[in-house]
């Protein structure tokens, strides 16, 4: 039988992302020290996450002598080359996960409203709201990920990817500082950020939100002018509060 093909991602890690693929690159038999010096990650983050990993029952203790540092360990259940996201008390953790469901259905489906996408993104114990989706996309269309219809009280907005831009599997990391940033786990590095320094504003791409907010919340009162009596929706009241947030 042939040997069985390990798996890696590239591109941005997150720390436990370089701690899991020494456990498994040492799946017979490792301790925490070895992780540390494997991984280039701290002894305490390193003790936590092995923590984690045996309370998900993903590892168990092979050698208890001595230290923590030295008992040893051996992987017990593969889950592939993503790391698993347990918390220490070893239960799943959906952090992130929301994003990560999200840049998922856009990519299947091309071109969709938050609404929709809020739907399919909602699978198992990820719960997505169509005021989170709304907010995602909106800082992925002003990093230049997706291009979106303008405000139309006669129809949702839709959002789509914007040419070249469908980066990979990864979901595009929100940052926020005083602003906006965004970071792409595929690429490695941060693609968008307008974040102020010193009451200047360091953002990668010229605009001005000042007018840009203007021109947004002219069209959302125009849509609650246009709702007349039977009083705005869901939707509209959702849009509103982010942008007055």
């Amino acid at each position: 039988m042939g040997k069985a093909t390990q798996l890696r991602l590239v591109g941005g890690k997150e720390p436990r992302q370089y701690m899991w693929e020494a456990v498994r690159d040492n799946r017979k038999g490792f301790t925490s020290r070895e992780i540390v010096q494997l991984s280039g990650q701290s002894d305490g983050s390193v003790k936590n996450y092995i923590r984690a990993l045996n309370k998900a029952a993903l590892i168990e203790l092979v050698d208890g002598a001595g230290e923590f540092a030295d008992h040893r360990w051996r992987l017990v259940r593969d889950e592939g080359a993503e790391h698993p996201r347990v918390t220490l008390s070893g239960d799943r953790s959906t952090q992130g996960a929301g994003a990560e469901s999200l840049w998922r259905s856009l990519r299947i489906m091309g071109e969709m409203t938050a609404a929709q996408a809020a739907e399919m993104a909602s699978i198992g114990d990820v719960r997505v709201t169509q005021a989170y989706a709304l907010n995602y996309f909106s800082a992925l269309t002003k990093a230049g990920y997706l291009l979106s219809s303008e405000y139309d009280y006669q129809g949702p907005q839709t959002f789509k990817l914007a040419p070249g831009m469908s980066t990979g599997p990864r979901h595009p990391v929100i940052q926020k500082s005083v602003s906006l940033q965004v970071f792409d786990p595929n690429l490695n590095k941060v693609v968008f950020s307008n974040v102020e320094s010193g009451g200047v504003s360091g953002e990668s791409s010229p605009s001005n939100d000042m007018q840009e907010q203007n021109t947004r919340l002219k069209k959302l009162l125009a849509e609650f002018v246009a709702a007349g009596v039977a009083g705005p929706g869901v939707s509209l009241l959702q849009r509103a509060q982010l942008e007055l947030a």
